[in-house]
């Protein structure tokens, strides 16, 4: 899994505190290890293959006894839980894509609410998130910031940051996003001579 170093935190730091002096928009970025446990597909694979124990040796005539059969199916459905929770990379194959965007876009989400990014005084702010096990990015903006930046701008934005991540370096991928967010934000909100820092520059890491 990618992992943030001190060099890597100061960066990111130094892209916001370079993109706030030229707009008074205000940056966050959040990195998440992963968005969620998912324990219940894991689980539901395991049951499923578990279930399947009768048939096959119905099919393959194994003369065993009921008993025999539930003691199987319940030493492997153990046994196969164990295995799918207990290697994170196998975990997370068993995820379908669908499901695994949706956790990340939720709680990249909840994460704007949490971390007060809509309670500028401006409505200038922006949210970057990153949820890492995923390799998913999104940038969540407070109202009326995507009318004024414009659709074409502001995809460019969410383009670089898409890019970068592909390329498996999280650190870049705030960097430029924060970067080319920055670009865009200074036409349409200007620093103010009474510009007051309202939220946290530093990666926050949950």
């Amino acid at each position: 899994m990618i992992r943030f170093r001190d060099e890597d935190r100061a960066r990111i730091t130094a892209a916001i505190h370079a993109a706030e002096r030229n707009t008074s928009g205000e940056f966050v970025a959040v990195a998440a290890r992963q968005s969620d446990h998912y324990l219940f597909l894991p689980l539901l694979w395991a049951a499923c293959v578990a279930l399947l124990v009768p048939g096959a040796l119905m099919l393959a005539s194994v003369p065993w006894s009921w008993i025999h059969v539930y003691q199987l199916q319940l030493g492997l459905f153990i046994a196969l839980a164990l295995l799918f929770l207990s290697i994170p990379s196998l975990h997370l194959r068993l995820i379908p894509a669908s499901v695994k965007q949706a956790r990340s876009s939720r709680m990249a989400k909840a994460q704007f609410y949490i971390q007060g990014v809509h309670m500028t005084r401006e409505h200038s702010g922006v949210l970057f998130f990153v949820s890492l096990a995923e390799r998913y990015v999104e940038i969540v903006a407070d109202q009326g910031i995507h009318e004024r930046v414009g659709t074409e701008r502001w995809q460019t934005v969410v383009d670089t940051f898409v890019s970068a991540m592909r390329h498996g370096d999280a650190t870049q991928a705030f960097v430029a996003a924060i970067e080319a967010c920055g670009k865009a934000m200074s036409e349409h909100y200007p620093p103010r001579a009474d510009d007051a820092n309202e939220l946290s520059d530093g990666l926050i890491e949950i």
